[in-house]
Formats: C-alpha cells, structure tokens, sequence
C-alpha cells in the first residue's frame, strides 16, 4: 500500500468517524432528501443560499462509512461556493468516479480524490456519489 493509499484511508475513516456539517440549518431555504436503495444510505441537505452562493450546509440521515465521508467532504468542499462553481464541481466528482481517467480536480479540492479508490468497486459509487446526487437535485431545481 502506497503513503497515498494509506492517506487517503485516513482521510475517509476521519471524515466517516466525525463527519462535518451534521447540524440543523434554521434558516435553510432549500432542502431535499436522497436514498440509496442498494444499501439504504439515507441523507437530507439543508442548504442556506443567498444571491446565488451557499452560505451554509448542514446534513442529516445514515449511511454507510463511505456515503458518510463523502458526504462530510462534500459539504466541506461547497459550503462558501456559487452555485454555478458548486454544480461544476459535482460534475467532476462523479466523473472521478465514473470514468478510467487519473483524478483531476483543482487543488483547493484535491482531499475529495481521497474517494477515487471506490471506482474498483462499482456497487459502491452510489454510495459515494449520493450526497453530491442529491445536492445537484437540489441546486437545479432552486
């Protein structure tokens, strides 16, 4: 096992341990609710965005280890972004996880390639990629 194989682990078990942004938004304005049939992953998000950037996120539900770090990296790597930057960025994460090619996300975001390794199991790429379907879904439909 790689230095990067083994920080990627740590990555994920941190964020699947003590996973960020699981509090309430009170004033959220966009919420919307994503499940995982295959394993019963469950989240809802609740966002707050004013003129056009996510001011907060906040995340509630179960899941499995790797929907839970997903999720908790996703909301790190969101919450401050314009929408148009956030949705961008969606793209390219679940492209990461969809396609053969090497991860390259831009630096500021290189901690969510730490999830490039669920590409080897396909089963799991919902796992990974239901909080970022489910913001998407929210984002587009707000």
């Amino acid at each position: 096992m790689s230095l990067t194989d083994d920080l990627y682990k740590d990555i994920i078990l941190q964020h699947s341990q003590k996973p960020s942004h699981r509090e309430a938004v009170p004033d959220a304005n966009i919420t919307e609710e994503g499940v995982n049939r295959s394993c019963g992953d469950e989240i809802t998000i609740h966002l707050k965005v004013e003129d056009g950037i996510i001011k907060k996120i906040g995340m509630s539900g179960k899941g499995c280890s790797i929907s839970t770090a997903s999720s908790s990296l996703m909301g790190d790597a969101v919450q401050g972004l314009p929408v148009e930057k956030a949705l961008d960025l969606i793209t390219a994460f679940k492209g990461m996880l969809t396609t053969k090619e090497e991860p390259h996300l831009p630096e500021e975001f290189e901690e969510l390639e730490a999830l490039s390794g669920v590409k080897k199991y396909p089963v799991r790429v919902k796992c990974a990629t239901l909080a970022w379907n489910t913001l998407e879904q929210a984002l587009r439909d707000n």
